[in-house]
Parts: C-alpha cells; structure tokens; sequence
C-alpha cells in the first residue's frame, strides 16, 4: 500500500466539507443544498442529491435524538445512476456529486448473489469499476452495512466472509485506504449496503500507533485481513476516524465490559488529536456516531461521552459490532473550519 503525500498546494484543495446531524422534530428547518441525506429509523430529511436509508435505528439519548447525516453541497448537485452488468446489474449504482466531492452507494440483496462473500464481491467490483471512470478517483471514507455481521464460526463467520469478497473485488488497485466502518444491523432486509465519500483529490491515511493497521492483522483474525485506514485526513483537513473500539494491538480489550470499552475506545480516539488541524475548545464541532450493541447501555454511554465531548455532537444507534465481544463503536468527524 501506498499513502498519499498528504499536503496539497493551497491552491488546489477544493471547498470545505460541512456536515452535521438533523434531529428527527425538524425536517423542514435544515438549509438546503444537501449532498448526501443518511437516513437512520424512519426519520425525515431536507431534499438530498442523494438519499441513503441505513436499517440502524437511532437510539434515544437526549430530546432531540437525530436521525439522518447531512452531507452538504458547496454548489449545483448532480445526480444520476451508472451499471455495470459484468458487476453488480443494471442501476446499481446511485450517486450524486458537486464540482468537489462525489457520494454513491450500492445495495444488493444477498439472496440474489449468492451469500455475503460473493455479494462483496459483486459490490466491491461495481465500487472499483466506478470509481475508475466516475471522475472523483480517491476513496476518502466508506460505509458497509450488513446483516448478523457476528453469524457462523471461524473462518466461516459473515464479517469474515464480507472480508474475502471485499478483497477479492478490489483487488489491488487502491493506492490508499480510506477510512471505513463494517457494522451489523439488528433488524434483518437481507442487503449488503455499502455507500462512500470521494474526491478528486487524494486525502492522507492514518494509523493509530497504539493498534496494529487492519490490513496487516494477523491470520487469527480472518484469511483476508479488513482493507481501511484507521483514519483519513481530507483534502480540507477534515480528519476523517473510522469506527473505533476497545482493540489494543490486534486483541479486543475489556471483555464484556461496555464502561471499559468506552474509555479505551476514547484513548484510541485520542490518538488522532494531533491531526486536528483548526484551533478549538473541547472538541467543538466533532461528530461522533456511536453503534451500541445493547441499547440499555445508551444512557451510562452517552452520560461519560456528553462529560468527555461537551460540544459535539453526537448520534447512537443500534447496531452489532465486527467482534462478538465488542459491545461498542464509535466512529468520528474533526471538521476543518
């Protein structure tokens, strides 16, 4: 693998990402000019180039719980669809896209391609291929959402599995890894739904020096190892974390321990801070989404996170982690500005 050079001359980086978390009581309050609208539940949102409804319900932590992601536009948005039938079939591919970053995600029923593996396949080939042409070449974060992401032994367990077909359909053309999350859904619709965040310029990919990189776990954890970065620096120096949890080298920290979990989670977090580059108080303008295996744990959670993060903001929802033990992600956003 390798990483981009990481800074860009000034002049070429492209506009500022601004995203933000929209509470389910106000769907006709946000401004307009919405890249991308991730929807968790059943919640509403403003007009989206594109719409992305995620089968993980948010969980209730405050009196305002949101219940979609706003990307937003810095300009006209264009949408569309592209196929690509050697792949992933007709239309398989949604997106939209402003003169700087480009969203798109594919969903495919594993009941009609054969299981997990060979559904990755398919949507991680349909990914490679469209990126190739799609004129926003670098892979900046990716999203994949499954079902019983923990189901079936060994080498045989889904998330496993999903790991093989992602392998296999990306091949080795990705130069640099974007930072990721893999999580399980708790309500079954069968879908492997993978969406994503590129650019037309490459951002920088980070390690956490207190884990061993995904790619290079060992054979214990799978035959394919995870293919992401632990973190991504955009092109805007927007610090992009993938989801984090209670891993410490290559081994699962706290067994069974949600409280202990949350703070070591939080030390791996921390490891990022030297990258934030804005100036800033208690994390003002971070966005943390946190996937709880157990929603009975939400309140002692979301209590310590609200004493450890005051301004951010922050999601849960309700969702099964890569690691049967791991009762707990969380994943994170440093904007630049």
């Amino acid at each position: 693998m390798r990483s981009s050079s990481g800074e860009q001359p000034a002049q070429s980086l492209p506009a500022a990402l601004r995203v933000a978390y929209h509470p389910f009581d106000r769907a006709g309050e946000a401004p307009a000019g919405v890249l991308a609208a991730i929807r968790f539940g059943a919640a509403n949102s403003p007009p989206a180039g594109l719409t992305i409804d995620v089968g993980l319900e948010p969980l209730q932590a405050s009196a305002a719980t949101p219940g979609a992601e706003l990307w937003f536009a810095t300009g006209p948005v264009h949408t569309g669809q592209w196929s690509d039938s050697a792949a992933a079939g007709p239309g398989r591919v949604r997106y939209a896209h402003d003169d700087h970053y480009l969203f798109a995600v594919v969903e495919l029923d594993e009941r009609e391609h054969g299981g997990i593996l060979l559904t990755a396949e398919y949507v991680y080939a349909a990914v490679r291929h469209f990126q190739q042409q799609s004129g926003f070449p670098h892979l900046l974060r990716m999203w994949n959402y499954m079902d019983a992401i923990n189901e079936g032994s060994g080498d045989l367990e889904r998330y496993r599995q999903f790991n093989v077909g992602r392998g296999r359909g990306l091949g080795d053309v990705i130069q640099s890894y974007p930072s990721a999350t893999a999580i399980g859904r708790q309500r079954p619709n069968h879908v492997l739904q993978v969406f994503w965040l590129a650019g037309k310029v490459a951002g920088q990919s980070l390690e956490n020096p207190r884990q061993v990189s995904a790619y290079h776990y060992p054979r214990v954890h799978g035959p394919v190892s995870p293919v992401f970065a632990r973190a991504l620096i955009a092109p805007d120096h927007t610090l992009l974390i993938s989801g984090t949890a209670s891993i410490v080298g290559h081994h699962s920290q706290h067994h069974d321990d949600a409280m202990e979990q949350l703070e070591e989670t939080v030390r791996n977090l921390s490891s990022f801070a030297p990258h934030v580059r804005r100036p800033r108080t208690a994390a003002q303008g971070d966005l943390l989404k946190v996937y709880v295996r157990d929603p009975e744990l939400t309140p002692r959670i979301a209590e310590r996170l609200r004493q450890l993060y005051p301004t951010s903001a922050i999601l849960f929802v309700a969702a099964d982690i890569c690691r049967r033990e791991l009762l707990l992600e969380i994943e994170a956003i440093s904007l630049a500005s």
